[in-house]
């Protein structure tokens, strides 16, 4: 029984496909990081998708399977190293479901810490990069909740040949508690999202209350200004400190003309 990863991110796809014997749009989906997990029987052979956390992304790996042989292809570090032996080859595939899933774990675990992070950062001051940051986690728990629901499809396609098999209910106890902390996690994110997004707009509509204050009392002293800066007759507008007044009584107003609405912004809230 022959077992082997290969990988053919530089490669030639038509002399992989003619070495290997299997069809080039499988290994063109390799390397289409979008494709989706799938188990498609056809005739003579089996061709599998399998999702994967990679560096920087979920990545592919495809599987040419028959019963002489399980061929791993894929274009970023292959993720785990095979045992010396299998039954068969479907368990090698059930091997690589149950060790994709540990990457998982560590993808997860990674999220978990900037979780944690931005949590503590928010404390002392909510910050635009840390809702970019919220929306970069979400979209890679996304991409990790996909993957994790795609491995399990397949992997419940193999549980029809290998009915109570130890090795496969291990490996969909592992992918289910993978995607249920990922869940977890989703949620979590989301609901910091919008704790986050409370707090910023809250503190927008402060700093509006207190623009409108100003400006309002700002136009309180323009408009006695200008009043006695134009060229007619006005109470005491002949009188040499009258400037003096005007500024002492503008103020005046301003002040508890801003003071007046405070408390009733405060009264909304």
């Amino acid at each position: 029984m022959q077992v082997e990863n290969v990988d053919i991110k530089n490669a030639n796809i038509k002399e992989v496909a003619e070495k290997y014997s299997v069809d080039e749009d499988l290994l063109f989906d390799v390397q289409d990081q979008s494709e989706s997990a799938r188990y498609l029987e056809k005739e003579g052979y089996t061709e599998i998708i399998l999702k994967y956390p990679a560096k920087n992304d979920i990545s592919t790996i495809g599987v040419y399977l028959t019963k002489e042989k399980a061929i791993f292809f894929h274009t970023e570090a292959f993720p785990f190293a095979f045992r010396p032996a299998y039954k068969n080859t479907r368990t090698a595939v059930v091997d690589a479901v149950y060790k994709i899933s540990e990457g998982y774990f560590k993808m997860l675990k990674n999220i978990d810490k900037k979780i944690r992070k931005i949590k503590r950062d928010s404390k002392a001051n909510v910050k635009n990069s840390d809702m970019l940051s919220l929306f970069e986690l979400q979209n890679d728990l996304d991409d990790c909740i996909l993957g994790i629901k795609g491995n399990l499809s397949v992997l419940s396609k193999i549980m029809v040949f290998m009915p109570n098999n130890e090795f496969v209910f291990d490996a969909k106890i592992e992918n289910d508690q993978a995607l249920e902390t990922a869940l977890s996690y989703s949620k979590t994110v989301s609901n910091l999202k919008t704790t986050l997004e409370i707090i910023t707009n809250n503190l927008t509509n402060k700093r509006m209350e207190s623009l409108t204050i100003v400006n309002v009392s700002a136009l309180i002293i323009t408009s006695i200004s200008g009043l006695y800066g134009m060229n007619v007759k006005l109470p005491f507008s002949e009188k040499e400190d009258i400037f003096f007044y005007i500024i002492l009584v503008s103020i005046v107003l301003a002040v508890n003309f801003g003071i007046f609405l405070k408390k009733k912004f405060s009264e909304k809230r």
